[in-house]
C-alpha cells in the first residue's frame, strides 16, 4: 500500500502461525525469514490463540464464611453493603481471570 502497510493473505497468516507454535521453531527467526515484523507475527499467534480456544471457565465452589458478621452502628439502621471476596490459589491466566471478572461484574 502507499502508506507502507502490507497486505497478508489469511491462509499465509495461519501457515505462518501453525509454523511459529512449533516448538524448536524461533517466531523471530521465522518471521524474518518470511518478510514479516516477530511483533505482528506473535499478534497473529494470540488471535489464532484466542479464536481456537476462548476462554473458559474455572469452577466456583461457595464456602461460608466462618468468621462472625460485622455488625455495623448506624443512626439511620442501613443494612451494611455486601461483600465478596475472591481468593485466587496457585498461576492464574490472566485471559480467564478477565473472564471471570466481566462475568461476575454483569
Amino acid at each position: 500500500m502507499r502508506n507502507g502497510k502490507r497486505i497478508y493473505v489469511s491462509a499465509f497468516k495461519a501457515w505462518l502461525v501453525e509454523q511459529a507454535l512449533r516448538p524448536e521453531v524461533s517466531v523471530a527467526g521465522l518471521a524474518l525469514r518470511h518478510g514479516v515484523n516477530a511483533n505482528q507475527l506473535r499478534s497473529w499467534m494470540k488471535l489464532e490463540h484466542w479464536q481456537s480456544s476462548p476462554p473458559t471457565l474455572l469452577p466456583v465452589t461457595v464456602v461460608a464464611d466462618a468468621r462472625p458478621a460485622e455488625v455495623v452502628a448506624t443512626t439511620n439502621a442501613r443494612q451494611p453493603e455486601a461483600v465478596m471476596e475472591i481468593e485466587v490459589r496457585g498461576p492464574v491466566d490472566t485471559e480467564q481471570l478477565k473472564a471471570v471478572l466481566a462475568v461476575v461484574r454483569a
